[in-house]
């Protein structure tokens, strides 16, 4: 499992103008200063930033415990988290769809995993970890080629990613094309990868 740090980047702002532009007046009350429109327009902003803040918290809040229900291989109450923090609408989307498709996979739904994982892309198609993540699922389920086209994809968009060079030398080796899975380990121990160097000598020299 890979995780990325999260970001909460909800670009809150706080403009009066924004505030009077959403905000409808009965024309028969504006009689005196415009001060009072001002004045309720800043208020309208500050209420909407204190939601925005109060979302942010709960997202947050939400994210974490999912993420700690996941170490801890507590999947299902993990999905029920990760829930929670998607009807809260955070700009990491793609990170909260992927983990709950992480937690899906290991709980043994592949098809949900992939969903989710599909979900992902869906908003950012040149998110890695999806295509890392649906490759692991991928894999579990026996759709083979499918893994080596999604750790395919990640390596264009990271041609340095020793984890997908190593998961896709796993691949090839489970349909026993060892000339490509050996060269992947190769590439993947040229990275520095510890793990690809022990399989190359095992199984390619």
């Amino acid at each position: 499992m890979r995780l990325r740090n999260t970001a909460i980047a909800l670009g809150i702002g706080v403009a009066t103008a924004a505030g009077l532009s959403l905000l409808k007046v009965n024309k028969d009350l504006v009689i005196g200063s415009t001060a009072v429109v001002v004045g309720a327009g800043l208020m309208l902003s500050l209420q909407d930033k204190n939601d925005i803040n109060l979302k942010a918290k709960n997202y947050e809040y939400f994210f974490n415990r999912a993420q700690d229900k996941f170490e801890l291989a507590d999947y299902e109450e993990a999905i029920l988290d990760y829930n929670k923090a998607l009807e809260l609408s955070p700009t990491e989307i793609c990170l909260v769809y992927s983990m709950r498709g992480n937690a899906k996979r290991n709980s043994g739904d592949l098809d949900g995993a992939i969903s989710d994982q599909n979900k992902a892309l869906d908003f950012d198609p040149l998110y890695a970890d999806g295509y890392f993540n649906r490759g692991i699922a991928k894999f579990k389920k026996g759709d083979f080629d499918g893994a080596i086209q999604d750790y395919s994809q990640v390596l264009k968009i990271n041609p340095k990613d020793s984890d997908a060079f190593f998961n896709r030398a796993n691949v090839k080796k489970e349909i026993e094309d060892m000339k490509g899975a050996c060269e992947d380990w190769r590439k993947a121990a040229d990275l520095g990868d510890d793990d690809a160097k022990k399989f190359l000598r095992e199984n390619c020299e």
